[in-house]
């Protein structure tokens, strides 16, 4: 039951430091200029190193990052990373040492510019922990119910999830792992967009990592993975608004989506078409769903590569 869905808060600054190390890594959106500035000539070498190397760079960061949510040493997340981007098995060795000393200057450099991050974190994270306490559980009701009606599956919900809070480098950010049952978030004081506050992120989070997880065991057709996971979208902004979080007429699916960095414009507005339509169904998601891959362009963005984790 949703109720029974517990968060434990964990401000986390060495994640913080690896997700600036990401943005300015892969050219992405970056609010803070000065942090940018810092860490450009480190994760350029970086770049460069893993260019000699011939390895798929995003691929590498993305599983970095996936290591430093599991809380791995960063030596260790470094060779895991070269390996699942193709490095030579013969010189990961050498390649993760060089790697790891430009990332230990990024880090130094993060760390200068925010030197009391820790408890900084703690008091950013404060208003959104306290508003999920108050919303988070009626939310997660409500996504079920929608789904299930008033039978959900008995595990359908994590019973326990940590949240990493990180400094705010995008204006809004945040990803999950789900066989981790974790996710983070930059640790905002206040909404970015009052039509989409963020304690419904934390929501769309703790949902697709359900989502993701009931999926991978039960659905046998993997094309349904896709539209599973779009669906989270409509399911939480449509709880927010039986809850009066969200007003208005209409979901805003396409704001949510550009504000949670997931999927583009175009899927946007399928997602948006799809509800419309079948909103007041009775028919089975599965159902609902196929019509959903139906409408899916057949090339789009699903998903930002850091929100993949």
């Amino acid at each position: 039951m949703a109720g029974k869905t517990k968060i434990q808060w964990v401000s986390h600054p060495e994640l913080s430091a690896a997700h600036a190390a990401y943005l300015v890594a892969t050219r992405s959106q970056c609010n803070d200029p000065k942090t940018e500035q810092a860490l450009i000539q480190p994760v350029t070498e970086v770049n460069n190193r893993l260019f000699a190397s011939a390895v798929d760079v995003s691929q590498f960061w993305q599983q970095y990052l996936l290591q430093i949510i599991s809380d791995v040493p960063m030596e260790q997340a470094c060779g895991f990373a070269l390996l699942s981007a193709g490095a030579n098995e013969m010189q990961v060795d050498q390649t993760t040492k060089a790697i790891v000393n430009r990332m230990a200057d990024a880090r130094i450099a993060f760390n200068s510019r925010y030197p009391k991050l820790a408890e900084q974190l703690d008091l950013r994270a404060r208003p959104l922990r306290e508003r999920w306490e108050t919303y988070g559980p009626g939310l997660l009701n409500q996504v079920g119910k929608q789904i299930w009606g008033d039978r959900p599956p008995e595990e359908w919900w994590m019973p326990n999830v940590t949240a990493l809070m990180v400094q705010p480098m995008r204006g809004g950010d945040g990803g999950c792992d789900a066989s981790s049952s974790r996710l983070w978030l930059e640790a905002m004081l206040t909404d970015v967009d009052p039509r989409v506050p963020e304690v419904l992120r934390v929501a769309w989070l703790v949902t697709t990592m359900a989502i993701d997880n009931y999926a991978r065991e039960t659905s046998g057709d993997l094309r349904l993975m896709r539209p599973w996971s779009l669906v989270s979208v409509p399911l939480v902004l449509s709880a927010a608004s039986e809850m009066e979080l969200v007003r208005g007429d209409e979901l805003p699916i396409g704001e949510a989506m550009k504000l949670w960095h997931f999927g583009d414009a175009q899927v946007a507005q399928t997602v948006s078409q799809w509800w419309a339509v079948q909103a007041d169904s009775t028919a089975p998601m599965p159902a609902r769903l196929k019509r959903l891959d139906e409408m899916l362009p057949e090339r789009s963005t699903r998903v930002d590569v850091e929100d993949a984790v």
